[in-house]
């Protein structure tokens, strides 16, 4: 049955939890754009007009975990960067389920993208210079790889452990997006 009278972000979730419950029956490779549309409620057109291809849903839904973490983070009064790695791994943990699910079917580098886009590395000042720029993306490539691992575990350890894990390899003082941020608004 095709839904009516939706807006733009509703049809793309809609889409993505189709794809994610139809991921519960079958393996990723095989389920098609037309199941996806059926079980979306939505039409071919309007799964184009949003989406290219299937790893596209999976970017949307992993890019909307971030913006969910990310408001979560916003929210809080105390920021710290023990804060900022807690609220991610907390909002990972809280979809688990689907998260494991998006690594069981091979699909965990797109993660990694997210990642890239949301820290936004490249974008770092000049002034900073590019010793700071490789060294983010360091950071970034590491909650990559100890999020795998962390998939790869079943996220059997809480957001307090992973925290403590991860934060337990940065240095005192490493550099973050968060400095820049935080001397760009002080």
């Amino acid at each position: 049955m095709r839904i009516k009278g939706l807006n733009e972000q509703l049809i793309q979730q809609y889409i993505a939890e189709a794809l994610l419950i139809l991921m519960e029956k079958k393996p990723y490779e095989k389920i098609s754009i037309g199941e996806i549309c059926e079980r979306a409620g939505v039409n071919r057109s309007s799964y184009y007009r949003h989406f290219g291809v299937k790893d596209d849903i999976v970017y949307f839904y992993l890019m909307s975990l971030m913006e969910e973490y990310q408001l979560a983070y916003e929210q809080q009064k105390h920021k710290t960067f023990r804060s900022y790695t807690l609220q991610i791994f907390t909002t990972f943990y809280a979809h688990r389920d689907q998260l494991l699910l998006i690594h069981r079917n091979g699909l965990s580098h797109i993660l990694l993208d997210v990642f890239n886009e949301c820290f936004r590395f490249g974008e770092i000042p000049d002034e900073v210079g590019s010793r700071k720029q490789f060294e983010v993306s360091y950071h970034i490539g590491g909650i990559y790889n100890d999020t795998l691992l962390w998939l790869n575990h079943d996220m059997k350890e809480t957001p307090e452990q992973m925290t403590e894990i991860t934060l337990s390899f940065r240095p005192e003082g490493s550099f973050t997006l968060l400095n820049v941020r935080d001397s760009a608004d002080g």
